[in-house]
């Protein structure tokens, strides 16, 4: 019996480090998700535990890379999910307008595919902001919270452009050396704004809205130039419907602030969903 005892002990040492690696993987994984026929989306995953969706600014070089701060921050409580919209990093290319409806479906088709269960914090950078809006809008069910990584506003677009004036703005492969996708995505920001005009957080959704302090101070050279009348700071508090549930941090640095500021992103983050009772 005794010399039966000691391989059986061996196996289940065994089978326990090798849950204990799965378990705390060191490294994320790129997986490829098939979303149309033959146009494929790159996507990254680290971590466990509630899903925590980051999504990527406009233009933003290889999304995955830039937001590797806040994965390996974030990995350690949280599973990490990171797509790349189509036109970045790894993914297709594809033609279909770039509207608010259709990224929040590529994005929804993304996590079905995953079997990743909702509800999610979204983590929107820049642009992405809107169609976190919309998706919290649209399927409120789906969202647990929204940390906003100086995330577009609607408001800050319809002060600074008109549909006429944005028009000037619209970008072709002729006046730029961006893909058609993403130039796609540029030339909808207007009418995608346009659509939420009367968007605010829904009442019960929890936001915590990171604001750049270089982005504050552009905003107010445009209101000293006449082309904007809101300060950064005021169009986000515009969009509070509930203070108990919704609030604003200031962090010093521009505008791709999780560069600069991961570890207190996620210190403050950890604070804020403690403070609603979400993290056990």
């Amino acid at each position: 019996m005794k010399k039966l005892l000691l391989p059986a002990l061996s196996v289940v040492l065994i089978f326990f480090v090798i849950y204990m690696y799965l378990a705390h993987e060191p490294n994320g994984i790129y997986k490829v998700i098939n979303i149309y026929k033959n146009k494929k989306m790159r996507v990254y995953v680290k971590g466990h535990g509630e899903p925590v969706i980051l999504l990527s600014g406009w233009a933003t070089e290889n999304p995955i890379d830039d937001f590797m701060p806040l994965i390996d921050k974030f990995s350690l409580d949280f599973k990490v999910i990171v797509p790349e919209y189509f036109g970045y990093g790894k993914s297709d290319l594809v033609e279909t307008a770039r509207i608010n409806k259709v990224v929040v479906q590529e994005i929804r088709t993304v996590l079905k595919k995953l079997n990743i269960e909702p509800p999610y914090i979204l983590m929107p950078h820049s642009m992405s902001g809107l169609y976190c809006l919309y998706y919290a809008n649209y399927y409120p069910n789906e969202i647990y919270a929204i940390i906003g990584l100086d995330m577009s506003l609607p408001q800050k677009q319809l002060e600074r452009w008109t549909e006429k004036t944005f028009e000037r703005t619209k970008l072709n492969t002729q006046s730029s050396e961006l893909n058609s996708t993403i130039i796609n995505q540029w030339n909808c920001f207007y009418i995608n704004s346009k659509e939420l005009i009367d968007i605010k957080y829904n009442f019960n959704l929890p936001v915590l809205a990171f604001l750049a302090s270089e982005q504050i101070n552009a905003v107010n050279k445009m209101i000293e130039l006449g082309e904007m009348r809101s300060s950064w700071e005021k169009i986000n508090q515009n969009m509070v419907t509930n203070t108990k549930l919704q609030s604003i941090e200031i962090l010093h640095g521009g505008h791709y602030i999780h560069n600069s500021n991961s570890e207190k992103i996620y210190k403050l983050t950890r604070q804020f969903l403690n403070s609603i009772n979400f993290m056990r």
